[in-house]
């Protein structure tokens, strides 16, 4: 296998959530990298599915998006003691406001989760910070 150091190029591979190594490497280059992602990566890490610590961190980071689902991503990561960088950028992306905001819309409005991609955020939040 020749893997392609692409998000766009290995779209399969992110919306498998079996694959988790490879997902990594790819979303670890990016973030080292300081590369921006386009809309079409933007769309698929929206919607892949991710059970690791890291890998939730960093797609949280390349989203950069300040909705509830990835200020749960971001704080998560912001906890990740293996990666002091992506600690602190996570931490520089998120607010106590956002974090609030973020914790009023999920936990207490009727929210309807997508179990692949959220579930395990969700979970990883509660057992960090509940």
């Amino acid at each position: 296998m020749d893997l392609k150091i692409s998000i766009e190029e290995n779209k399969s591979m992110f919306l498998n959530e079996m694959i988790t190594f490879e997902k990594k490497f790819i979303l670890q280059h990016y973030f080292k990298a300081n590369k921006s992602i386009n809309n079409l990566e933007r769309d698929i890490l929206k919607k892949c599915p991710s059970n690791e610590i890291e890998t939730i961190a960093l797609i949280g980071v390349l989203l950069g998006e300040k909705d509830s689902l990835n200020i749960f991503r971001l704080r998560i990561g912001s906890v990740f003691k293996s990666d002091i960088e992506l600690a602190n950028t996570c931490l520089k992306l998120i607010s106590t406001e956002s974090i609030e905001n973020a914790e009023d819309e999920l936990f207490h409005y009727n929210y309807q989760y997508d179990e692949r991609i959220e579930i395990p955020i969700v979970d990883y939040y509660i057992s960090f910070f509940k």
